[in-house]
């Protein structure tokens, strides 16, 4: 290898020529992980290919012996429901001061909220479930992460691009690392106009540094080596970064990093080295002798498991009398045909087959319930699922911990990147979801030294994710007491009832709305009498002991004491005048009442002289003789 190691101290043309040296090499020394990569693509696949360089990747035999064959992907099947498994919970990123004050914190919020944002814009988790498939399957799983100009993108890579030198990866750390890839011409020239004519030039037919004999042809694609070198120390001058041809340099630069541009994923780490174990090499011994018995399986049952007539070759028998009919007449002359009894399959042969097949869940650490989606018979309640789910889960804690720390690499590296387009360009803005409506950030708002904050990452959601688990989530905190029933209403976030919850939620989250404007922006609102003043007042006494706590500014929580007072005083006027309400209503209903009485008869005032009362004469009465 001669001194092509040390690339990174040339310059121009040279620095190519020994780059590309440098790394034919390490292919050539290193030609037993293609093989391996190879194989394990094929065990995932279920595919034929030749190799895994272009122009051959996709070839596959067509032979009957192929395409008739009984598989039982064991191999497939594991790493999916692993995948599913890993992937269904999405870590973010939460920034906390340490010791700051009011304002560091509420960047502290924006930032994580910022960083929201740039995973959302980049499709960050969608490009994370694709690097831990691939580590399942190969081991090693990588993403890419640069800038095109202002724009932060992400790329999926196939590991089998990167190379590295193994004896600097003792203890599962390199300095040199490269990529190679095929690139479309036009791209190429659009990315380095000033090596167009060399580009064009260049056929994808020259030296190949992929240690394989099948040969390339011409076309539009071109290979194209990117390398990296770490600098010996921090602020040391020897970092180098280079894009190249067989012998072109088309790019060169100082790298001051002191980590690559590539977030690694490992399903199982070595004891040393730095690539990792998969799933499919883990299962590799049971899934070939699963297509062993398989293959067994099939070539038994198809020799005994048609059925045989014997007949005597002296005997004098119609061959078309033999047949299939109901109630057929065979005539015969001499010994008669016989019908030979179906053999049978070793029942110990599917047992074993049974048994591998149990093992291969066992190897890898997941339920057979797992990877047929289904619960246990008799696990119902959200309590008991979860409890389940723990338990299965143990297993992945170590898998889980490094996905987390990928999230927080991933987050660093949004950080480096936005801070070099803002530095470059001056601006740089992203969007965000704000509590209601998407909003823009801008990095001025949210820039903060490393050193004022540590980063923690949590899962989107602690919740079931199915609706029956979640309201039985929801139902238990309520009960307990931990959550009023505003909050468990706004937990209830199904897509299907979106409409309904909308509605319901409008008050709490009208009042957070409230709150943030204020915190924020510093601008009072208002309160209003339609607003639920009652809930106001106990999220703003809460919002104002938690920022006042964070030694927030004095008028932002006098904005709070004043909203306070006037939903209070509101609350007042309005029990005022329902009170005089009250009353009015009572008076105005004792004076129907009264006068819906009926009157009662007059009585005669008496007379200052009785005796002067008139009586009526009497009739004279007749006399008797």
């Amino acid at each position: 290898m001669n001194d092509s190691y040390r690339w990174y101290e040339r310059k121009g043309n040279d620095m190519a020529q020994a780059l590309f040296s440098y790394i034919k090499q390490l292919r050539k020394d290193q030609a037993y992980r293609q093989d391996e990569n190879f194989r394990h693509m094929r065990l995932y696949g279920n595919m034929e290919a030749f190799s895994l360089r272009n122009y051959s990747f996709y070839r596959a035999e067509t032979s009957s012996s192929v395409v008739n064959r009984v598989t039982l992907n064991i191999v497939q099947s594991m790493i999916d429901t692993v995948v599913s498994k890993i992937t269904k919970n999405k870590p973010r990123p939460l920034f906390l001061t340490d010791g700051g004050d009011w304002a560091l914190q509420r960047k502290a919020q924006k930032l994580s909220q910022f960083i929201d944002g740039q995973m959302y814009a980049t499709d960050f988790y969608a490009k994370r479930a694709l690097a831990i498939q691939d580590s399942c399957i190969f081991g090693t799983g990588a993403l890419k992460m640069y800038r095109d100009g202002k724009t932060i993108k992400i790329e999926r890579i196939f590991i089998d691009e990167l190379a590295i030198d193994e004896q600097e990866s003792l203890y599962g750390e390199v300095r040199q690392l490269s990529q190679t890839k095929m690139v479309h011409r036009e791209v190429l020239k659009a990315m380095f106009p000033k090596h167009a004519d060399t580009i064009d030039a260049r056929g994808s037919g020259e030296i190949s540094i992929w240690a394989s004999n099948i040969p390339q042809r011409h076309g539009e694609m071109v290979q194209v080596v990117e390398a990296w070198r770490l600098p010996s120390i921090p602020g040391a001058d020897d970092g180098k970064h280079a894009i190249v041809l067989d012998n072109v340099t088309l790019f060169e630069e100082p790298y001051t990093k002191d980590y690559f541009p590539f977030l690694f994923w490992r399903w199982n780490v070595r004891p040393i080295g730095f690539w990792g174990q998969g799933v499919a090499e883990q299962l590799l011994g049971i899934q070939m002798e699963i297509n062993k018995i398989l293959r067994t399986i099939q070539v038994s049952m198809h020799l005994v498991s048609v059925p045989k007539i014997f007949v005597e070759a002296s005997s004098k028998i119609v061959e078309s009398h033999l047949n299939n009919k109901v109630g057929g007449i065979i005539k015969y002359v001499g010994a008669p045909p016989i019908e030979g009894k179906l053999g049978t399959i070793p029942p110990d042969l599917f047992n074993h087959l049974d048994r591998l097949y149990a093992r291969a869940f066992e190897v890898v650490g997941i339920s057979q319930l797992s990877a047929m989606a289904s619960k246990p018979q008799g696990l119902n309640s959200g309590k008991a699922l979860r409890e389940y789910n723990d338990i299965e889960s143990e297993r992945f804690m170590s898998v889980a911990q490094r996905d987390e720390q990928m999230v927080v690499q991933a987050s660093k590296m949004y950080i480096d990147l936005a801070k070099e387009i803002y530095e470059e360009y001056g601006d740089y803005k992203i969007k965000t979801k704000g509590s209601n409506s998407l909003e823009v950030l801008d990095w001025s708002d949210v820039d903060l030294q490393e050193d004022q904050y540590i980063m923690q990452v949590f899962p989107v959601s602690a919740l079931s994710r199915t609706p029956a688990g979640r309201l039985q989530d929801v139902q238990e905190l309520m009960s307990a007491g931990l959550i009023g029933k505003e909050d468990g209403m706004k937990l209830l976030d199904f897509p299907d009832l979106k409409q309904f919850y909308n509605f319901n939620n409008s008050g709490i989250e009208n009042i957070e709305r409230t709150i943030e404007i204020m915190i924020d922006k510093g601008e009072y609102q208002t309160p209003e009498p339609y607003q639920n003043l009652q809930l106001g007042i106990q999220k703003m006494q809460q919002a104002y002991l938690m920022y006042k706590n964070s030694n927030a500014p004095d008028e932002r929580l006098e904005l709070f004491r004043r909203w306070i007072e006037d939903a209070q005083s509101l609350l007042n006027n309005a029990q005022q005048a329902m009170e005089a309400q009250m009353m009015q209503s009572q008076a105005m209903q004792a004076q129907a009442a009264q006068a819906a009485q009926p009157a009662a008869p007059e009585m005669q005032a008496p007379l200052e002289n009785p005796e002067e009362a008139i009586i009526p004469p009497m009739e004279a009465q007749p006399t008797t003789a």
